[in-house]
């Protein structure tokens, strides 16, 4: 079995690495780049191939693969077209959903805070609160016992109750699916969006970027969210970027925080604007530029569970996390 580490440049995977060479002798395991020259060559015979960003190009030389491991969670990035064409397994890593969501749940407690808006006030001398007579109403709102909805219960979805647990939160999740019994910290689980928006003081977005859920937050549920509070921390074009942008810019929507965006920059362009509207110009949003997976534990977190795959897959001919086919994700 000959697996590929793809442009995978992490010293933590280096030493993952090492032990995984010993573990099993008698595969291999070949780190390379898309720009060796070798390259092109090693996908013609290679068994699997650790990488998030794999082309079709690259997919129709691949004659033997029977394995993407993705080290991260978001496959949106592959062509999964000839991918699944070709009953190639296609695996992700959850390694990172704890980190994930200890940002959300930063955010959600900054932008309620006014965290970033006070100290902005605060560094030209303008105050609030009791000093300045406001009133306790237009400050800021507190996490305690807030009924909160969960969008996506896999591994960001069950961190995150937990933490809100901790500030005594009703917790609603929401699953397209209800196969399961609602998860440890989940209150109440449910397939209708329509009750979550309803019954939430504050909703966080941990889905993945399908088919199925893209622009799946539109201004039908936005407006179900006068003074309430959204997080996104699945992907950008879950929610339609222009009702996003008018609910907030009304100030129906009370407060606006996100990890994701719809547009990010290229190797030849560092300067973007996360949105093609305004949005960084209004004061009720808080702005992230999609780190909540990206720090040295997550990182290595999401390293530990794409090793975890690759193992599971060696003994067992299956990884431990499979992309569903229909649901891509």
């Amino acid at each position: 079995m000959k697996i590929l580490f793809v442009d995978q440049n992490s010293q933590y995977l280096k030493e993952r690495l090492k032990e995984l060479k010993l573990k099993f002798p008698n595969h291999e395991f070949i780190e390379i780049s898309k720009t060796d020259e070798n390259f092109i060559n090693e996908l013609k015979t290679a068994d699997g191939i650790v990488n998030g960003y794999l082309e079709e190009k690259y997919i129709n030389l691949c004659k033997k693969l029977k394995i993407v491991f993705v080290p991260f969670a978001g496959v949106n990035n592959l062509d999964l077209k000839p991918l699944f064409e070709r009953e190639v397994m296609i695996s992700n890593s959850h390694g990172n959903g704890k980190y994930v969501a200890e940002r959300a749940f930063s955010l959600a407690l900054a932008l309620m805070g006014k965290i970033q808006s006070y100290h902005e006030d605060l560094k030209v001398g303008k105050w609030h609160g009791f000093t300045v007579h406001e009133s306790a109403k237009k400050t800021w709102t507190s996490m305690f016992e807030k009924k909160c909805g969960i969008l996506g219960l896999g591994s960001i979805g069950i961190n995150l109750a937990k933490l809100l647990k901790a500030f005594d939160c009703e917790v609603i999740g929401y699953k397209r699916n209800l196969d399961v019994l609602p998860p440890k910290n989940i209150d109440k689980i449910t397939n209708n969006l329509e009750e979550v928006f309803e019954n939430s003081d504050i909703i966080f977005i941990c889905l993945p970027l399908t088919d199925k859920t893209e622009g799946i937050i539109d201004e039908k549920y936005l407006n179900k969210m006068s003074n309430k509070f959204l997080i996104n921390i699945g992907r950008g074009p879950i929610i339609k970027e222009k009702d996003l942008y008018e609910s907030l810019e009304n100030k129906f929507l009370k407060g606006f925080a996100g990890d994701v965006w719809y547009n990010y920059p290229t190797n030849e362009k560092k300067l973007v604007l996360p949105s093609n509207y305004p949005i960084h110009l209004l004061e009720n949003v808080l702005l992230s530029p999609h780190v909540a997976g990206y720090n040295i534990e997550a990182v290595e977190g999401s390293i530990d569970g794409t090793f975890e795959n690759i193992i599971s897959f060696l003994e067992k001919g299956k990884p431990s996390h499979l992309v569903n086919k229909n649901e891509k994700y």
